[in-house]
């Protein structure tokens, strides 16, 4: 446009800048006669301060003007600024910028003689000024389309999802390189011409998502996919574009991660409600064998009974105890930590239970190496920890094969240590999965056949115990070794002597209260306190307990309650008996291990007892706290 200009009017100088005095100065574009270089030429910059009067009156007359020499309007730098570069005279105009106050300054100037400036010339000036800021418009605008592309380039090509542009044939127009990379990682059975991907699905089955974009705007389907060898979910959406019915955007996302969130969220509530139900079962099973103890010890006191059947009896009823407590810790109702246990004894008794449960073709030793003392984990939470193991192991070596446990006593830090090996021939362990094997939820086998927490529970219930478990194999094919380092608590205990018969203790007129909504356990140890000489009172609710206690006249010395009544519970109970009767002995009972409430009764002395327990114990405890009163 300056090139034009300047030959439309026989300047010897043609020139475009930024007319606005308060930006730095931009020159757009400058073209001279070789005798007159001008301010762009010599790369300095145009003083439009100093021209500001001309520009002032420019926008005054809104219209171009031509302004003589010397100037008069100009101050001195202005006037000394066209003298330098020999101009006679300069035609200006004002080309007003569409987006601000300020425009293009226009200039053309005259150096060897003044032109004979007329009315057309001005018109024509003023046209060439128009068609200047349209131009610098429009690549402005330009400019900005460019960016936006640009930037819009960026945002598509750096998405983490495959993003295609569809015709309605399914043929992509333009893709991204999430898209394309996806593509040539899925084999090519789940591809349509390597061109677009439907996950398997042929173009226009109902199904395909193309084809419900076709039918309703939008379409989704999600399907299992083998990309590069490995198994992920893959999210096929496809949605029209609007105002267009012929192109479809179609985005490939990897929704692995989100699957296995949502399928470990269910199994862990899964997890849960088995867990809640086995408490539930255990806790019922509690109160049967506690229906069952006190007849146990009465058979026991008879003497026409036989002794060696009662025995057996009576070894069953703790042995169930014993399962209970270990389904009550499972069910996380109870805590690993609240006891200890014989390691060696533990593990045989975990060794026989795996000889009768694992397939046959799989061999199990046990070696003890000395004593390898208690350890402070209660034992069914080291059931856990073992079983878990022993579950692996066993889906490790599908054809049979070899598992050995090894306890042995070391040093650690000074301190006594035992060391439990456990050792299967199984199909070893990848390298790039050791340092990811106890992570929750991690789990190497097929999608339904493992939870991935069996490891990850080992790993909390050791760390809780102050231990440590590490994982080793040699490679594939080469088996995997556990190593479990607890701290030991107390050496084991020396064989028990033979019991000495004990001397029986007894209530003689001491007032006790039963209060347990389980009439068998109610009666039952009713009966023996009876026949150890207390005058017992029962109740099957804590409501008709607090009537009988309120009425009995002297009242009671100790008060047998259980945590698990209707309404209020055991702990609410003895906390309203103790307000009112400070003396009192009081105990209370429960199939689940201490918690929170029950640590804050004991420390204002009441005793407890979990269930189930010997009505012995409870009359020799009731004892020894009634004669110390």
């Amino acid at each position: 446009m300056a090139v034009l200009a300047r030959e439309a009017f026989g300047a010897e100088r043609a020139w475009i800048v930024d007319s606005d005095p308060d930006q730095p100065q931009h020159h757009l574009a400058e073209v001279c006669d070789p005798e007159f270089p001008g301010a762009i030429a010599t790369r300095e910059t145009v003083p439009v301060r100093a021209l500001k009067p001309q520009i002032d009156a420019l926008l005054f007359q809104g219209k171009p003007l031509l302004f003589l020499a010397p100037f008069p309007e100009l101050d001195e730098e202005g006037r000394s600024f066209l003298e330098r570069y020999h101009v006679k005279a300069t035609a200006q105009a004002i080309s007003r910028a569409e987006t601000g106050q300020h425009g293009w300054l226009i200039g053309l100037d005259f150096c060897r003689k003044v032109p004979r400036w007329t009315d057309a010339d001005t018109s024509l000036l003023a046209e060439f000024s128009d068609a200047i800021a349209m131009s610098v418009e429009s690549a402005r605008l330009f400019a900005g389309i460019e960016q936006a592309r640009r930037e819009l380039e960026i945002v598509f090509e750096t998405q983490r999802d495959g993003v295609a542009m569809l015709d309605r044939s399914g043929k992509v127009l333009r893709r991204n390189q999430a898209y394309a990379a996806l593509l040539e990682r899925l084999p090519a059975g789940d591809c349509h011409g390597r061109e677009s991907c439907c996950l398997g699905l042929r173009l226009g089955e109902e199904r395909c998502s193309l084809e419900q974009a076709r039918s309703s705007g939008e379409g989704r389907v999600a399907a299992l996919c083998d990309v590069g060898g490995h198994a992920c979910w893959i999210q096929c959406t496809v949605q029209q574009v609007a105002g267009d019915p012929n192109r479809f955007i179609h985005v490939l996302r990897d929704v692995t991660e989100q699957r296995l969130l949502s399928e470990r969220s269910a199994q862990q509530a899964r997890l849960e409600s088995l867990g809640t139900l086995a408490g539930g079962v255990a806790h019922e099973f509690n109160n049967i064998l506690m229906g069952m103890a006190p007849a146990v010890e009465r058979l026991r006191r008879a003497t026409s009974s036989d002794v060696e059947a009662v025995e057996l009896i009576a070894a069953a009823v703790e042995r169930a105890g014993d399962l209970t407590r270990r389904m009550l810790a499972l069910s996380r109702q109870q805590a690993g930590l609240l006891g200890r246990c014989d390691l060696a004894k533990a593990l045989r008794e975990i060794v026989a239970v795996l000889h009768s449960s694992l397939p046959k073709n799989i061999h199990v030793t046990l070696r003890v190496e000395g004593d390898v003392g208690w350890v402070g984990l209660e034992a069914g939470a080291l059931d856990s920890v073992f079983l878990n193991l022993a579950t692996n192991a066993r889906d490790a070596m599908p054809n049979g094969g070899s598992l050995a446990f090894t306890a042995r006593r070391a040093q650690d830090d000074a301190r006594p240590v035992a060391v439990v090996e456990v050792v299967d021939s199984g199909v070893g362990i990848p390298p790039g999965d050791l340092a990811r094997i106890f992570d929750p939820f991690f789990t190497t086998k097929p999608p339904g056949e493992g939870t991935g927490l069996g490891l990850s529970l080992v790993h909390r219930l050791v760390s809780e115990a102050h231990g440590t478990v590490s994982v080793g194999s040699a490679g594939i094919g080469l088996g995997a070794t556990f190593t479990i380092t607890l701290p030991i608590v107390a050496a084991s205990e020396p064989a028990a002597p033979p019991a000495q018969p004990t001397r029986t203790m007894r209530l003689d007129g001491a007032r006790i209260l039963v209060v347990d909504d389980e009439q068998p356990i109610r009666e039952g140890v009713a009966m023996l306190l009876r026949e150890a000489g207390a005058e017992v009172e029962t109740c099957d609710s804590a409501e008709d307990a607090l009537f009988r206690f309120s009425e009995m006249k002297p009242g009671f010395e100790a008060a047998v309650v259980d945590f698990g009544l209707p309404g209020m519970d055991g702990c609410a109970l003895l906390g309203q008996l103790l307000e009112s009767q400070p003396d009192l002995v009081g105990v209370l009972a429960s199939g689940y291990a201490d918690t929170q409430r029950f640590t804050s009764l004991q420390e204002r002395g009441v005793l407890f007892f979990q269930k189930p327990f010997q009505v012995a114990d409870l009359i020799r405890a009731l004892a020894a706290r009634l004669e110390g009163a």
